[in-house]
């Protein structure tokens, strides 16, 4: 029997937390088919996708870790019971990171996805490298197309739901009228919990693992050192870097480093941070008064720590190199997102590329002897916005979500299997292990679907090339897990108006002082100086603004 969860919202409860972000635009932007903003509303109901038909590997109820399957489904389900569209059109506004899809004229994929459909659908692809500016281009033209690609996390983005470029869907998607759509209402409450502006729905927020990064260790480089595997402790890790840079050479000849790569927050940096344990960006000290990550301590011995790392050539120098290919040399340690490590091409493959190197998931430790202190993801991913203009129609807004469902199948529907994989025997052919394989002379043709919501299952799926690695991914997935914390801010981090304006200046702010620190442009003895130009920047209104939020939301 499906279990559901819900629970009444008042749309004003949430007004004095986020207020100063989202301000009365976007809270007088329904019009939607949905009611006044303000009303009552339900949660959107939780609905799971159906069971997939195989086994988990590992299974753990601690929070922040997922379930670990190395078995893909035999069978696929069918998550989407109705008729295709009116044969209209939909369009969209999305990211890519590679090249655009082939013309609907020369792509059967696009073709078949919009027979799928019902409907003509018109994506605008915008690369990731300029998606704010472009993003911004958009918003000022005021033709907001119908499905927007946003990342609230980004000051420019959001910037777009307070201004009222997006529809509030909170009466529309209240409750059991989700189930509509089964494919949205396979995320659950603390997902919409966390992703509300001004107490409302205004964005589908995607479900999101809540570790994504973990550190890689060169078994073949650390086992050569004093210390080994497992260091206790930063200063053992230190040794164990000077150590492996000293080295001069590994396997092939290949230049060695005990680091090769740094990018600040929340790059490379989000591991030296676990380290460390210097704890979310905002975080309330002992008093309960809210502080800024670079105003404790631990982030002071933080920024020492890798200052003398770069002075004693731990760290390769173009290791802060924005252009990945200047990048050559290998580390002792690596970060790298979960998914690309337990993937097909992951460190079975990072092994077969340098004959005589071995890859290990990398446990880390605290700094002083203890464990590490991990600041988990907030509980959703980037999202999708339906144009407010386009969803004054009501039959219209239904079509629009009617897309967006099937774009939101989950993990093991045939829906999701055809989003990802495309038509069998032209895009991929399924292999020994049932899994799809691209055929990569079609590779073109697919991307065309992504509107950044997925749903259902989150669990982290090891490629069978990366399954001799399953023990370890799963220790050191549950250590991570363990040693994890939430967030104060996790729901209200748009509850300042000052970071929509200023939050990108405050980012490359601190940035720019990080940077100079580690390398010896900057000193140190600054840091205080620092802190003080960043809080009268703008820092202090932050702070400010999420002092009251946290204080309206009763935290």
């Amino acid at each position: 029997m499906v279990e559901f969860s819900r629970r009444k919202f008042l749309g004003a409860a949430g007004a004095a937390a986020a207020s100063a972000a989202v301000g009365a635009g976007a809270a007088g932007c329904s019009g939607n088919g949905g009611g006044a903003a303000g009303g009552d509303y339900d949660i959107p109901t939780y609905q799971p996708a159906p069971d997939l038909d195989v086994q988990p590997y590992y299974a753990s109820e601690t929070p922040g870790m997922e379930s670990v399957y190395t078995d893909y489904p035999k069978t696929y389900f069918k998550s989407v019971e109705r008729e295709p569209g009116s044969g209209g059109t939909v369009t969209s506004f999305q990211l890519t990171w590679g090249d655009p899809s082939k013309p609907l004229e020369e792509n059967p994929y696009w073709q078949e996805l919009n027979e799928r459909l019902g409907v003509s659908f018109e994506p605008q692809f915008v690369p990731q490298p300029v998606f704010d500016q472009k993003f911004a281009t958009m918003l000022a033209s005021g033709e907001v197309p119908d499905l927007v690609f946003v990342n609230d996390q980004s000051a420019v983005n959001l910037q777009g739901i307070r201004d009222g470029a997006f529809a509030d869907l909170s009466e529309t998607l209240s409750g059991d009228n989700i189930l509509k759509w089964p494919n949205l209402a396979a995320r659950k409450e603390e997902i919409w919990k966390a992703s509300l502006k001004d107490g409302r729905i205004y964005q589908i927020p995607s479900i999101v693992w809540a570790l994504t990064n973990l550190p890689v260790m060169r078994t073949d480089l650390v086992d050569q050192t004093s210390i080994g595997r497992a260091p206790k402790d930063a200063d053992e890790l230190f040794t164990m870097l000077k150590e492996v840079s000293a080295l001069g050479t590994g396997p092939g000849g290949q230049q060695v480093y005990g680091l090769n790569k740094y990018d600040a927050h929340p790059g490379t940096a989000s591991m030296f941070q676990r380290l460390f344990k210097t704890g979310p960006e905002w975080q309330q000290n002992d008093a309960g008064d809210l502080v800024h990550m670079i105003e404790t301590e631990n982030y002071r011995l933080m920024l020492e720590w890798l200052a003398r790392a770069w002075a004693e050539g731990l760290f390769d120098p173009v290791s802060m190199s924005p252009t990945p290919t200047d990048i050559v040399s290998g580390a002792a340690i690596r970060y790298d997102a979960v998914g690309a490590a337990i993937g097909a091409t992951g460190l079975s493959q990072w092994e077969a590329d340098l004959p005589g190197a071995t890859f290990d998931f990398f446990d880390m430790p605290g700094f002083d002897g203890s464990s590490q202190l991990v600041v988990r993801n907030i509980p959703y991913g980037r999202s999708t916005c339906v144009s407010a203009a386009a969803a004054e129609d009501e039959d219209r807004l239904t079509e629009i979500l009617n897309v967006l469902d099937y774009f939101s199948a989950p993990f093991g529907s045939e829906e999701a299997l055809f989003i990802g994989s495309g038509q069998q025997g032209r895009h991929f052919e399924f292999d020994e292990h049932g899994m799809p394989v691209t055929n990569t002379e079609y590779m073109t043709e697919l991307g065309v679907q992504y509107v950044g919501v997925s749903s259902g299952d989150n669990s982290y799926r090891i490629h069978p090339n990366a399954a001799p690695w399953a023990d370890s991914f799963v220790t050191v997935m549950e250590s991570l897990a363990q040693n994890s914390i939430d967030r104060p801010l996790t729901g209200l981090e748009g509850a300042s108006q000052t970071f929509v304006t200023k939050g990108a200046q405050l980012k490359q702010l601190w940035t720019d002082f990080e940077t100079g620190v580690i390398t010896g442009r900057e000193s140190i003895g600054d840091l205080d100086s620092f802190v003080a130009d960043y809080m009268s920047q703008g820092g202090t209104q932050v702070r400010d603004e999420y002092t009251q939020a946290l204080k309206d939301a009763g935290k």
